[in-house]
């Protein structure tokens, strides 16, 4: 007996070394781990502050300067208002200078720009009141990081090659996808699409469901209803359920570029290939689609922006009442 309890007393021991020796086998790693990626960012700070203290970001890349203002939670553009950011994209550019941190630095060399004669990305921050600019050189060929140089400061610092890859949009890249109507096409009620060939005329009514054939007593007790979708000239045909679903998904879809001071006529408006109107419980939107040679282009009433679509999402709006019906 006594025998046995040694051995339980020597085994729980070793259980507690061990996990012991666990536990700060895997402190060990974490610090390491942690020391090692603050190593890769560096330790010399050159840009600290609070993600929601962020007033403005301008940045000037590929030959534009782009002027970025945050203001209760929402950016804009200085100059363009109505552009519809892609707000990840400037959250994204906030996180890369509210903690900046250089690898090393340098005392500028007689002959040596570093690239910051003609910097490939200027970058001017403001948060807190205090306004920073930093100019983004060329790679250095050895080690993959970047010059960088502080407004005001003489040295020449490095940091991570993927430092300036968030400032090297243009406005177009800026741009972020969005549906203008706020439409979902599951909440649709009424569609009704006018083109050259006429006006073609869908509703949404509720239906009951076909009942499957094993179904119990209960079932049959009670009606579960379904939401079709049909013409409203001639209600009782079927139709081809996907090509509804390719209407619905078309005018529930998102666009993919804007001009907010475009001349309608010469994207192709004078003459739209089609005009819809939707209907849901939030009220009727109306949409004009057209084309010119550089695509295919939509525009919301009451919006004066006009917006790019892919051509499959006129394609499916410009179906004939014929064709919409189930073969």
């Amino acid at each position: 007996m006594k025998t046995k309890q040694r051995t339980l007393a020597v085994l729980l021991v070793l259980v507690l070394v061990l996990g012991g020796l666990l536990w700060f086998v895997s402190r060990s790693n974490a610090a390491e781990e942690a020391a090692s990626s603050a190593a890769a960012e560096g330790s010399i700070l050159l840009s600290s502050f609070a993600a929601g203290d962020v007033t403005s970001i301008r940045y000037a890349y590929g030959g534009e300067t782009l002027t970025l203002n945050y203001d209760s939670g929402s950016w804009t553009l200085a100059d363009d208002p109505d552009y519809h950011l892609d707000a990840s994209a400037c959250n994204t550019m906030v996180t890369a200078l509210a903690s900046l941190n250089a690898k090393r630095q340098l005392t500028a060399q007689p002959g040596e720009d570093y690239g910051l004669a003609d910097p490939a990305v200027t970058v001017t921050v403001t948060a807190a009141g205090e306004t920073n600019t930093f100019a983004f050189g060329t790679e250095n060929p050895v080690t993959g990081d970047l010059y960088v140089q502080k407004a005001g400061d003489d040295a020449v610092y490095t940091v991570s090659g993927n430092k300036a890859a968030c400032f090297e949009l243009t406005k177009a890249d800026l741009f972020g996808a969005f549906n203008p109507a706020g439409l979902t096409a599951s909440a649709l009620e009424s569609v009704s699409i006018t083109t050259g060939s006429g006006t073609l005329a869908l509703n949404a009514v509720s239906e009951p469901a076909e009942a499957e054939s094993d179904s119990s007593e209960s079932a049959a007790d009670s009606t579960t209803y379904q939401t079709v979708w049909r013409l409203a000239d001639e209600p009782s045909a079927d139709l081809d359920d996907s090509k509804v679903q390719s209407i619905l998904s078309a005018l529930a879809g998102y666009v993919t570029a804007q001009i907010t001071d475009a001349d309608p006529s010469a994207y192709g408006f004078a003459a739209p290939l089609a005009t819809v109107r939707a209907a849901s419980a939030d009220g009727t939107v109306t949409l004009h689609y057209a084309e010119n040679a550089d695509g295919c282009w939509m525009m919301v009433a009451g919006d004066s922006s006009v917006y790019a679509v892919d051509l499959d999402t006129v394609q499916a709006l410009l179906i004939t009442a014929a064709a919409l019906k189930a073969e």
